[in-house]
């Protein structure tokens, strides 16, 4: 397969818009791009996106950006804005665009329970928003839940920007309906982490049924791992016994990494979705990094 490298903004964008990876397959055809599915994730200052070709499940592009001062969800809008305006094919329309969104805003409501006229009290009375904040909910079909999630209105307008019709989901979502999938035939519980810079999703799962899900800030492995035990006590659950799952990313030695297996014994990395196949330009990462890309596309 042949690659070629993408996008290079101009340099008045420069110097906010820094892209940390691109390429692309030789199959990918930009002039052609109704024929083809988008995925991306942002939030955090950064957005990650892929291009799948869905009729034969191969993923055959990727690029990664790292925004700078975009410290909230309406500057890192206007970086996206910044960015649209001079990519070759980013907003050329694609057959389908999945979009995940990275935001701490959100809360779980078991099924039974929900009703979409009280969506903002659910969000309420967990999670601190503004009005400007556009509340969305995710169906959890393995979870029999929903996720109640907020983010800015701005975020929303520049995501449409790309496509009117994208599917926008939060970032949990794909990963919590993929562990219990993965996991409903197995009894004991397990644990996912899913890092991204300085914070991480943890994910409890026993017999295919959910436990916990929430997400942590941290500064060094000793906060990592605090969280980790914490839960682990607060849920009764051996650290020696549990079965930990790392995604996202991470180095397979990091500090962190190292410093979590003094405390955890069974911790493996997670693989890609065995649905989807990788030209070989994937490899320049390890199968566990951007999981949450590389799954949204099979998240319905």
């Amino acid at each position: 397969m042949t690659f070629t490298y993408l996008y290079t903004p101009m340099a008045e964008t420069r110097r906010y818009i820094i892209p940390s990876a691109s390429f692309r397959d030789a199959a990918f055809d930009i002039s052609k791009t109704e024929k083809f599915c988008l995925v991306m994730q942002l939030g955090n200052e950064n957005l990650t996106l892929a291009v799948l070709d869905n009729l034969t499940n191969d993923f055959l592009a990727f690029e990664q950006y790292v925004f700078r001062k975009a410290n909230n969800e309406q500057a890192l809008a206007e970086q996206i804005d910044k960015l649209c305006s001079e990519h070759e094919w980013l907003t050329s329309g694609f057959k389908r665009v999945d979009v995940a969104i990275v935001t701490e805003k959100f809360t779980l409501v078991p099924a039974a329970f929900f009703d979409s006229t009280k969506i903002s009290d659910y969000l309420k009375f967990n999670q601190p928003f503004s009005e400007e904040d556009v509340i969305l909910n995710d169906v959890l079909r393995n979870a029999d839940a929903r996720n109640v999630y907020a983010f800015d209105e701005t975020l929303e307008k520049s995501i449409k920007k790309i496509s009117p019709a994208a599917r926008i989901r939060h970032h949990l979502s794909p990963l919590i309906e993929r562990t219990l999938s993965v996991n409903k035939n197995k009894p004991a519980r397990r644990a996912l982490a899913h890092v991204q810079n300085q914070r991480f999703d943890l994910i409890i799962s026993e017999g295919g049924k959910l436990v916990l899900a929430n997400s942590f800030s941290f500064q060094t492995g000793e906060d990592f791992i605090y969280y980790l035990l914490f839960t682990c006590e607060q849920l009764k659950m051996n650290p020696e016994e549990l079965e930990l799952e790392i995604v996202g990313e991470i180095e397979t030695d990091s500090t962190l990494t190292n410093f979590a297996k003094k405390y955890i014994r069974n911790i493996k990395f997670g693989q890609r979705p065995i649905e989807a196949r990788f030209a070989k330009e994937f490899e320049k990462f390890p199968a566990h990094f951007h999981h949450t890309l590389f799954s949204l596309h099979y998240f319905s």
